[in-house]
């Protein structure tokens, strides 16, 4: 419809241009027509028509010039309009930039304040799998995750294969062991990979969670690799019912890097007493 509008006012500025042309030589030729029309050598040549004919001419040059005037008023104010909306648009961008990096700025300052406090929560903790626990039941009350545990990397008969280590929320009996072998399923695939993954809609049945109320199935899954010098040391899954978005992927891994060393450490040990 904007389109139409602008195309009808381009058109009836062209057809008045026109007639405000036909009409200043249609004036130019006036006196002649009337001097032919009655037979007169001119009209000039009447004392009493002279200030008639003069009225005439001047109401319609300041009709005329008034016309041009007004276009070219529109089209100059068409041209600021164009530019005010540029610059609106720039002070828009420029202002949600701004705000984006200090809303960005803001959760990387969050993350430090949460990662001391993980610091402090499990740096006088002489256990791996207690610090392993510690860390994930801070990040469930931080991230509203319902289900999460860490799977360390290991062998088995010769296979790369990551073995559940630590957990909150899990429901497993303690005799039962559950692990993957690297490119099974998607903790399998993160250890392969090495990447850490989003995924916000978790295939039907990959984990069930039990409560008072029943069984539920939640619908988003981070799963982050913990990395120590680009070896992999293990896994790490965290799921809710609630979105994850970019800080607290960043909140994960950061918090993760923390547990990583001391998870190594105990890695090599129980090599070194096997």
């Amino acid at each position: 419809m904007k389109a139409l509008y602008k195309n009808l006012a381009l058109i009836t500025s062209l057809l008045f241009t026109l007639s405000i042309i036909g009409l200043a030589y249609y004036l130019f030729i006036f006196p002649e027509r009337i001097a032919n029309e009655t037979h007169l050598i001119s009209l000039m040549e009447v004392p009493e028509l002279k200030p008639v004919l003069d009225e005439l001419y001047i109401l319609s040059g300041v009709s005329i010039l008034l016309g041009f005037i007004s276009i070219l008023l529109h089209l100059f104010n068409k041209n600021n309009d164009d530019e005010s909306n540029v610059v609106y648009i720039e002070k828009f961008k420029d202002k949600k930039d701004s705000k984006d990096a200090a809303s960005e700025q803001g959760s990387d300052g969050d993350v430090d304040e949460e990662l001391q406090e993980i610091n402090s929560k499990i740096k006088k903790e002489p256990d791996n799998k207690l610090k392993a626990e510690k860390i994930l039941s801070y990040l469930a009350d931080q991230l509203e995750a319902s289900q999460a545990a860490i799977y360390l990397a290991g062998k088995k008969d010769d296979k790369n294969v990551i073995t559940l280590f630590a957990s909150f929320a899990f429901v497993l009996p303690e005799s039962q062991t559950v692990s993957y072998e690297f490119g099974e399923g998607l903790a399998g695939q993160v250890a392969k990979e090495q990447k850490l993954i989003n995924i916000s809609d978790i295939p039907e049945g990959y984990i069930k969670i039990l409560s008072g109320l029943g069984e539920s199935n939640p619908a988003h899954l981070i799963l982050c690799p913990i990395m120590k010098d680009k070896k992999l040391i293990g896994v790490a899954e965290i799921a809710s019912f609630k979105a994850f978005n970019k800080s607290h992927e960043v909140l994960v891994e950061k918090s993760l890097a923390l547990l990583a060393n001391d998870l190594e450490k105990g890695q090599q040990k129980e090599k070194k007493e096997k």
